[in-house]
């Protein structure tokens, strides 16, 4: 898991050392690299980040194949030490265009039957969810897959479809379709091990999480 590339002030060779971490999407766009990059600005780290859902992240961690993981699991997996991170919230949005062409007479069960939604991927079922406390099928619904966050909220901001936007991406560009925010709670795991490193990088993760984060 180490390489070589940084000289010091004596021109030795300092060893860079290779963490891989999971993280899911929405996390990576709004505020999880910021901490990454003031941890590589004061270590020789090379950051290996592993995306996918916050409900699969910690299976990565539990394989061995990452070292710590964002995840929405509270419980640690194979004696990983477990710290709260905070909730990120989603909010069901669209455009004025959008909600005059498909809400024109209210959110209502029957528009939403008919309404194009925004997926992210065949994984993650936030919007199925959201449809489902509606009263409403999601699999009867027209969608769009796009399995990338900042490629998903522009397809919301350009009226692909309405979808659930996580807090630090709505603007008010969009409109809120109504009701209680999606609430997804976020921890961090990993490896109970003795690493400088590895906690330096969770200390930063968990006060940026913290700042921009709603409180568990």
């Amino acid at each position: 898991m180490a390489g070589f590339g940084l000289a010091d002030a004596e021109g030795e060779q300092v060893p860079r050392i290779r963490v891989p971490l999971a993280v899911n999407a929405d996390s990576m766009a709004t505020w999880f690299l910021a901490p990454i990059a003031r941890v590589a600005q004061r270590h020789p780290v090379d950051v290996d980040l592993h995306r996918d859902d916050q409900d699969y992240t910690a299976r990565l961690l539990e394989s061995g194949e990452v070292m710590a993981a964002v995840t929405s699991e509270s419980d640690p997996v194979g004696g990983s030490a477990v710290t709260p991170l905070g909730v990120l919230e989603y909010r069901p949005m669209a455009t004025p265009d959008y909600i005059a062409r498909w809400f024109g007479g209210g959110v209502s069960t029957d528009a939403l039957r008919s309404a194009p939604f925004v997926d992210f991927d065949r994984r993650d079922s936030l919007q199925q969810d959201w449809l489902r406390a509606k009263g409403v099928d999601p699999w009867q619904v027209p969608r769009h897959y796009v399995p990338a966050s900042h490629d998903f909220s522009q397809a919301v901001r350009l009226g692909l479809g309405w979808g659930l936007i996580p807090s630090p991406q709505a603007g008010a560009d969009l409109i809120d379709l109504g009701g209680p925010p999606t609430r997804v709670p976020l921890y961090w795991q990993q490896w109970n091990l003795s690493s400088p490193l590895l906690d330096a990088l969770a200390a930063e993760i968990v006060a940026e999480a913290r700042r921009v984060l709603s409180p568990l």
